[in-house]
């Protein structure tokens, strides 16, 4: 089996016993570096180079040009460069001691919940538990599953009247992501309890079905052992040199052109693994399960929230060059959330077709979400930043991700809904009215 990234490889070379309360793998004067690739052969050549060198790479490799961020250990740093000259690859390092960026993103003493630290699966739990009792009136609370080691994963259903449509909210998939379920979380409180009249009215007439942690165990390792993982932890039955093999990732997992493509997708020791069939975790599982309880028509829109590159991406993810049929009608909507969260920060988020921006890849939750359950409108928000910081956000800026998302999600609702009330006067118009209802709610709107 071909060598995977070198993860364990750098555990194996920082790992220590760690004091209580601190993480087991340390990165004390690890580099990021920021890589330009600008040809194919650079491409191939990057591929190829953990053969030689421990590296971590933070992005999946895909086309030439974009950037991709790399750890790289204090033994590699001259190595390294001196390979990257030899390649004539332009890099820069961005971050020259990973371990204080990991400490910078601190972790709050667990009090209570707020949106100026990241939390422990813990105290994000009894939040949403405090929440649930509190609003019984209009918040339905349910554990949709366990995870592979038995941990809850919950659910909150915001309704407050009958026959709204719903709009859902995913958090946490991938482990290493502490800003996604701090994201999620900060826009269900604002559903919940702000006293802006524009998410009053939200919160009124439309249904929010948010689950928060998809992924608890991944999320627990990362802040108990290894700050850097990804996928759940299941062992999944391979093993390398350093001994057994564990986690899928499950943003690769799911039955819709699975498998299709994707970096490393087949190795089961890296970190991109998408397993050897779909739906084989049962985190997945549930969460396929849990929406596919509700009726068809419910879920209007669905919004999968990780880190990081400030995009909002669209279907399809297994191509570049298909495009759903409402396509141009989802980047207007999408447009619309680029625009407002702009207007808070400056905070730049593109938007389009993930295969085309991003790169490809297949099995993801909103081209699930959008081919098989038929959801008009699905997108993957890649939160801040561009690889400053990357998934190592500092906590001091997870209220002002909140605020320019809540902004964005805002205008995107808004904006669908303009764009439904203008399909329904052009059908009332140009149909007879016992084809309004039938042929409108095909049209991909919100409402």
């Amino acid at each position: 089996m071909k060598l995977p990234i070198l993860l364990i490889a750098l555990v194996a070379m920082v790992a220590a016993k760690s004091a209580p309360g601190r993480m087991a793998v340390r990165y004390d004067n690890f580099r990021i570096y920021q890589l330009t690739i600008e040809t194919k052969l650079q491409m191939e050549e990057l591929k190829k180079i953990h053969e030689h060198i421990s590296v971590h790479f933070l992005n999946d490799l895909g086309a030439p040009g974009h950037k991709y961020n790399v750890i790289v250990g204090p033994l590699f740093h001259r190595v390294f460069e001196k390979t990257m000259r030899f390649l004539e690859i332009v890099y820069d390092v961005i971050v020259e001691d990973l371990q204080k960026l990991i400490d910078d993103a601190s972790v709050g003493d667990d009090s209570q919940m707020e949106w100026e630290t990241y939390h422990t699966l813990d105290t994000i739990y009894d939040w949403v538990d405090q929440e649930c009792a509190a609003h019984e009136d209009f918040l339905d609370c349910r554990v949709i599953g366990k995870s592979y080691e038995g941990r809850e994963i919950k659910s909150v259903r915001l309704s407050k009247r009958p026959g709204n449509k719903a709009i859902f909210l995913e958090g946490n998939i991938h482990a290493m992501e502490w800003i996604s379920s701090a994201t999620v979380t900060f826009l269900l409180n604002q559903l919940i309890n702000s006293e802006d009249p524009e998410m009053q009215r939200l919160s009124e007439e439309y249904d929010w079905i948010v689950v928060p942690m998809v992924n608890p165990d991944g999320f627990v390792y990362t802040h108990e052992v290894e700050r850097l993982w990804r996928k759940n932890r299941r062992p999944n039955g391979y093993r390398n040199d350093t001994g057994d093999c564990y986690g899928i990732d499950m943003n690769r997992n799911f039955d819709y052109h699975w498998g299709g493509a994707g970096w490393n997708i087949d190795e089961p020791c890296d970190h991109w693994f998408g397993g050897e069939e779909p739906n084989t975790e049962v985190e997945i599982v549930s969460l396929q399960n849990f929406v596919s309880s509700f009726e068809d028509g419910y879920i209007r829109s669905y919004m999968a929230y990780h880190a990081y590159g400030q995009y909002v991406l669209l279907p399809y993810g297994h191509s570049n060059t298909e495009f759903p049929p409402n396509y141009e009608q989802m980047k207007r909507i999408a447009a619309a959330f680029s625009d407002a969260a702009a207007d808070v920060y400056g905070s730049a988020f593109t938007y389009g077709a993930s295969g085309l921006l991003n790169y490809v890849v297949s099995g993801a939750a909103k081209d699930w979400a959008y081919g098989v359950k038929k959801i008009p409108f699905t997108c993957t928000v890649e939160l801040r930043d561009k690889g400053t910081f990357g998934f190592f956000l500092p906590s001091n800026q997870i209220t002002e991700v909140g605020l320019e998302v809540t902004a964005g999600l805002k205008a995107l609702v808004n904006k669908a809904e303009r764009r439904a009330f203008s399909l329904k006067c052009f059908i009332f118009i140009n149909l007879k009215a016992d084809a309004v209802n039938s042929k409108y709610k095909k049209l991909y709107s919100f409402i």
